[in-house]
């Protein structure tokens, strides 16, 4: 207060410039008295009284303090700086989806706007535009949603931060997927159980260089990006020879490879000696300058990481010389894993502990059920059930007229069949 002098008001002192506004009140939030002594320039008396007014109101709650305004595009920005800071979107792959959905297709929408400006029925619109390309087909509504999803998060962290009272994302619901079938019968993108064999032999003869990745794939279930980074020699290799041990623990989409799987969850999976020497013979076979150049069990021509697209071309080229009708990309090992796993009797819960899914869902989504095993499940359902006795005890009650009625009441004092009608055309047989 030095040099400030004293005014007909209590609180506000005059300078040289203006005034300096002094006010005490009582904080509700704490029951403590606060003080405010601020000074400002080139204000009159009356302005002085007005924000000494204020300057109390702010101390009782009474009104809000003003608040700086951001823009979508600005608050994105820092957002996205500190979720690669505190390790949220720590991966490669992760940044790129997340800076993809802003950059190409929500900041051209809400970079300009105000956060708080932005209302539910501006979330809706946008929505609205994006679930019309779906209807032409243009767009997958898996797409919409994953963008959606990042324009959500946005403004739910914004709501947080900036301490906003109205929160625009409430209620805001995800395009239905429900008709949307990324795998169909005609198409399941993998193989059956018959179709493996005849496709693994011609995998052999056609890309023996690929041969054993897609062996441990089709018999672990690996995802692509978890085969890529495998090492099989240095200080930490991820296949142990002599413990017949498979390491999962790191995964690669971009770039250099992840410390981490998809899930963040590390996997020890014991393999059998006949996929061991599958593995063992791989590396022996690999070429001089790869062996010395990497330890990657499954490198590039250069010794670095396989390119993503690397199988795209041979696992069709396979299925169209084994004569398979299907088009199948990399996941077609993920997925034919579990019909395996099926089929030889594995329980679900040792194919999980295999794959890597994390619930019964997630392994229902990756397994598909072809026709004979169907018809197979079937046919055992029937056995037990008793039809074909019945159904033969039918035919030879027909063939010897009156002993019908007693061999189907053998078959009936037998517990099987005793709601099974006979064929029509049986019973006028009969009364002919």
């Amino acid at each position: 207060m030095k040099g400030c002098k004293r005014t007909r008001y209590s609180g506000i002192l005059r300078t040289t410039n203006g005034y300096r506004v002094r006010v005490r009140a009582i904080d509700p939030r704490t029951g403590t008295q606060k003080e405010k002594n601020q000074e400002f320039e080139n204000i009159s008396i009356e302005d002085a009284l007005r924000l000494q007014q204020r300057l109390r109101a702010e101390i009782r709650g009474e009104v809000s303090v003003e608040r700086e305004r951001n823009r979508y595009g600005d608050y994105a920005e820092s957002l996205l700086k500190r979720k690669v800071a505190t390790g949220e979107l720590s991966s490669k792959k992760s940044q790129r989806t997340w800076t993809d959905a802003q950059d190409l297709h929500l900041l051209p929408a809400f970079e300009d706007w105000f956060i708080e400006a932005i209302r539910r029925a501006d979330i809706e619109e946008w929505k609205t535009k994006q679930a019309e390309k779906v209807r032409r087909g243009d767009l997958s509504p898996n797409t919409v949603n994953g963008r959606l999803r990042v324009l959500l998060a946005t403004l739910r962290s914004a709501v947080i931060d900036l301490e906003l009272e109205y929160d625009p994302t409430r209620n805001v619901k995800p395009l239905d997927t429900s008709a949307w079938h990324t795998y169909t019968e005609e198409e399941p993108n993998a193989l059956t159980v018959t179709e493996v064999a005849a496709y693994m032999q011609r995998a052999e003869v056609l890309y023996p260089q690929h041969y054993a990745q897609l062996a441990l794939g089709f018999a672990t279930g690996r995802r692509p990006c978890e085969l890529r980074p495998l090492r099989w020699k240095g200080a930490t290799p991820d296949l142990r020879w002599e413990e017949g041990e498979l390491l999962v623990r790191r995964s690669q989409v971009m770039g250099e490879a992840d410390e981490r799987t998809k899930t963040k969850v590390r996997l020890r999976i014991p393999l059998p000696p006949a996929l061991m020497d599958i593995l063992k013979r791989h590396a022996e076979d690999l070429p001089e300058a790869r062996r010395e150049k990497s330890d990657l069990i499954f490198p590039s021509r250069t010794g670095g990481f396989q390119a993503k697209s690397c199988l795209a071309n041979p696992l069709q080229r396979i299925a169209d010389a084994a004569k398979i009708k299907k088009h199948l990309t990399p996941k077609v090992m993920r997925r034919t894993f579990q019909d395996l796993c099926r089929a030889a009797d594995v329980h679900d819960f040792v194919a999980r502990a295999i794959s890597g899914h994390a619930t019964v869902e997630m392994q229902r989504h990756y397994s598909s059920v072809d026709t004979a095993e169907v018809r197979c499940g079937l046919a055992r359902v029937i056995d037990l059930a008793g039809f074909r006795k019945v159904a033969q005890a039918a035919a030879q009650a027909a063939d010897s007229g009156d002993a019908s009625g007693d061999a189907l009441a053998e078959t009936n004092e037998a517990g099987e069949g005793e709601s099974f009608n006979r064929p029509s055309s049986q019973a006028n047989r009969r009364a002919g």
